[in-house]
């Protein structure tokens, strides 16, 4: 089951190259047996009419077809896998649209959060909200700690730093993104499977750097809107 789409987007990536180096090896080392049994060295066999001779030019020796074909093969494999990059890169980079959940009567919220580094936790700021944190530790199970976000939702997060280089990744939705000061890094996902994810600084940022953990929780959109309005709006 795909937990984010951007966890689909790099799986099926992984899987093109894959599947292709699985082919051209097959390909090649298929023929590398043929011919190693068919032109094998046998007792009484002569040397070929246009070996080569010390002391003389080479005879010309391939056809023109082999190399065509060759070539033609290469341009093939290469321009499967970059169309395959190149469609993920677009996907990635691409900015989504503001969703529009409405929270109550008059509050709407647009799926932006931004994310802050420190020493050493994480801040998640919900777009509308400015005074709002809510503050990722590992240490505190309370709602004010938790990063929710909803089901099915596009959600967009702008890293940034307070401080030092972080980076901000959640594994298994595929997105990671540098933290540093004085720069907005944008980064965007899909969380298909509900449950408790994983936040991790991936940058080494001093000795408290292990501890940089935080938790994301992907919840049904009813129970987001009701976790929102008593602990963001409230």
């Amino acid at each position: 089951m795909a937990i984010s789409n951007m966890q689909v987007q790099f799986d099926n990536l992984f899987w093109l190259f894959t599947y292709l180096a699985i082919a051209v090896s097959v390909v090649v080392f298929g023929l590398m047996v043929i011919f190693i049994i068919k032109y094998r060295d046998r007792s009484g066999s002569s040397e070929p009419h246009d070996a080569p001779i010390l002391g003389h030019l080479p005879v010309a020796r391939g056809h023109a077809r082999t190399a065509i074909l060759t070539v033609s093969l290469s341009t093939i494999i290469l321009t499967v896998l970059i169309i395959g990059s190149f469609g993920s890169i677009d996907t990635i980079l691409s900015s989504p649209a503001p969703c529009n959940i409405q929270i109550s009567h008059s509050v709407t919220y647009n799926c932006s959060v931004l994310v802050t580094g420190h020493r050493f936790y994480w801040d998640f700021n919900y777009a509308g909200f400015p005074n709002r944190t809510i503050t990722g530790a590992p240490s505190c199970q309370q709602a004010i700690c938790i990063f929710a976000v909803p089901q099915s939702e596009d959600i967009r997060l702008n890293v940034t730093s307070a401080d030092v280089f972080h980076n901000f990744g959640v594994i298994a939705f595929k997105v990671k993104a540098d933290a540093y000061p004085g720069h907005v890094n944008f980064i965007w996902f899909n969380a298909e499977t509900i449950g408790n994810y994983t936040i991790q600084c991936y940058e080494l940022c001093g000795p408290g750097h292990a501890t940089m953990i935080a938790t994301i929780d992907v919840m049904p959109l009813g129970q987001f809107v009701s976790w929102f309005n008593s602990t963001i709006v409230q």
